[in-house]
Order: C-alpha cells, then sequence, then structure tokens
C-alpha cells in the first residue's frame, strides 16, 4: 500500500516507514501541505493522521477534511497519545464528522501497529478496538458532541466558561440571563456524565470535584458550574477552535 503520515515529527515518519517495511510511506509535516502534496503524488490508499500540531493552527480535523476533499479513496487512521490535551472532544469530532476507519495509540508497539494498517488494507470494517467507543458515541442520537455544544449560544457559554469564573461575569459575556447559565450548567453536567460512561477509562474533565462548595461563596454557583468551568477549562482550546465552530455549524444547518 501507499501510505502517507501526516504529523509534525519527522521520527514518527521514520519510525513507520521500519514498521510497515514493504509498504511505501511518504510524509508531510502539517495539514496545510497537504494540498500541494496530493496534487504532485499518486493516490494513497490510507493515512496515518496526527490530531494535534505544536508549530499549526491546523489539527487532525484539518488533513481529515482535506483528505475527503482532494483524496476521498484514503482510508484514514488517527494517531494520538493519551496525553493530549483537548484528546477527547476532538475525537468525537473527528468520528462524528470524518469516520475514519480506525484509532492508533502512538505507544503501540510495532505488532499492533502493522496488524491495524494492514487490516485497513483488506477492509477489515473494525481494524482498531480503541476506535469502537468513539463510533458508538458518533452514533448516538443526538451524538456526543451535539449534546454538549447544542447551538452557537451554548458554544459561547463554552468559551466564557474556559475565561471566567463567576456566575454573573460568565452570563454577561456570554449574553445569557443567568437562570439560562444555571440550565446549561445543569444540563451540561447530565452530558459530561454521559460523555463519561462512553469510555472504558477515566476520562479528563468529566471527574466529578470532591467539595465543590470548599471554593467559597461567590467563586461559583453551586457544584455543576464548578464542574462545567472544569471541562471548559481542560478542553478550552477545542471550544476556541474556528474549524471546529464551522464543522458543529454546518451540523445545526443541517438538522
Amino acid at each position: 500500500m501507499r501510505i502517507l503520515v501526516i504529523d509534525d515529527y519527522l521520527n514518527v515518519e521514520m519510525a513507520l516507514r521500519g514498521i510497515l517495511d514493504g509498504h511505501t510511506v511518504a510524509g508531510v509535516r502539517d495539514p496545510a501541505a497537504l494540498p500541494r502534496m496530493l496534487a504532485y503524488e499518486e493516490p494513497f490508499e490510507a493515512a496515518i493522521v496526527d490530531l494535534r500540531y505544536v508549530q499549526s493552527a491546523a489539527t487532525g480535523l484539518t488533513a481529515l477534511a482535506t483528505l475527503r476533499e482532494l483524496s476521498p479513496g484514503t482510508k484514514t487512521i488517527i494517531s494520538t497519545t493519551d496525553e493530549e490535551e483537548n484528546r477527547l472532544l476532538y475525537l468525537l469530532a473527528a468520528f462524528q464528522f470524518f469516520e475514519p476507519s480506525a484509532l492508533l495509540a502512538k505507544r503501540a508497539d510495532a505488532f499492533v501497529t502493522r496488524a491495524v494498517v494492514e487490516a485497513i488494507g483488506r477492509g477489515d470494517p473494525s481494524p482498531s478496538p480503541d476506535a469502537d467507543p468513539f463510533r458508538r458515541a458518533a452514533a448516538t442520537r443526538p451524538p456526543l458532541l451535539d449534546q454538549l455544544v447544542h447551538n452557537r449560544t451554548e458554544l459561547g457559554i463554552w468559551q466564557e466558561l474556559a475565561r471566567f469564573d463567576k456566575r454573573l461575569q460568565i452570563a454577561s459575556a456570554a449574553h445569557v440571563h443567568p437562570r439560562t447559565l444555571d440550565a446549561f450548567t445543569a444540563a451540561k453536567g447530565a452530558a459530561i456524565d454521559v460523555v463519561a460512561a462512553h469510555f472504558p477509562r477515566p476520562v479528563r474533565g468529566t471527574e466529578p470535584l470532591a467539595d465543590a462548595a470548599a471554593t467559597g461563596p461567590g467563586v461559583a454557583h453551586g457544584a455543576n458550574l464548578i464542574r462545567v468551568i472544569h471541562f471548559a477549562r481542560t478542553h478550552e482550546q477545542f471550544f476556541a477552535d474556528a474549524e471546529v465552530a464551522g464543522l458543529l455549524e454546518a451540523s445545526w444547518r443541517s438538522r
């Protein structure tokens, strides 16, 4: 197979060249460089796509969108580490909007990596068990990401929750009534519980906060507000991502 590695670290591509001996492996460091590369290269059967890029505002979502537009026959494998900030929501978005073929942890050994790639080549419908929770999350109705962010107003609230920690301050910045914010925090606390229940391992930002009242009066309006602030700050970059906003808005329009 011809395999494209989209990762900002050259050593990742070089390691995959060794693991995938017998396949043709090429690489690009930044999703923004993909259109030019695809214009001059022969088609790729598969692409291993990094989720986050240190020196670029582009993400794995950028790469997936470009591949869908310019190389729709290329099957995609998301490659990520468990420690990446915003990993959960970016993966939910990737599986909801682009349906990648597999999810491959960067810690995976050579045997697992090669097995996943070769399963992709055979057309295996479920080549990596790690992808299954995200497929199920995307298949729920409504999808988990929609339960977290249902419209532009809710996206704005999430963004302000990452900036402020006082109820009235957050409501003012988000241009909503404080009671609207209270309803939001109650609903999103429940949505965070649903998200946490879908994944076998603990997910950062979804854990209940112990002794929420200990933060003192005036800091936040109850445990729900404290919890959603924690979730918003854990996933701050996701909620502020313009590309994510575009994908969400397109899905809202298609309802």
